[in-house]
């Protein structure tokens, strides 16, 4: 069982290493400083019974950070989902109405551009 378990990290590793794929969900208790935002990873902020926010990188490179509103109150919202490899699932897709005006979607950690 311990080799299985082996092997498959290592099978994530390289998934990961070669691009297979691109954004992991990260929980954080406070919104990220905008420099503070890396690159493929979806920070999604709340606490343990709530989430409020989403905040990544473009991935279109044109250097801007994204910020999706969470609350099922408003509108927009977004649901982020993290799996047990960690990739991220963003619904609906993301599309910027402004600058690179990029459109995509986030799905098991791939992106996926429309």
């Amino acid at each position: 069982m311990k080799k299985l378990f082996f092997i498959n990290k290592i099978i994530d590793y390289f998934q990961w290493k070669f691009g297979k794929f691109q954004f992991r969900a990260k929980f954080v208790s406070d919104n990220p400083k905008p420099e503070e935002i890396e690159d493929n990873i979806v920070y999604v902020v709340g606490g343990n019974d709530y989430v409020k926010w989403a905040y990544l990188r473009c991935p279109d490179n044109c250097g801007e950070n994204i910020m999706l509103n969470l609350s099922e109150n408003r509108s927009p919202s977004w649901t982020v989902k993290r799996d047990k490899k960690g990739r991220a699932t963003v619904y609906p897709s993301i599309h910027k109405l402004e600058g690179c005006k990029s459109h995509f979607w986030i799905k098991k950690g791939r992106l996926i551009w429309t």
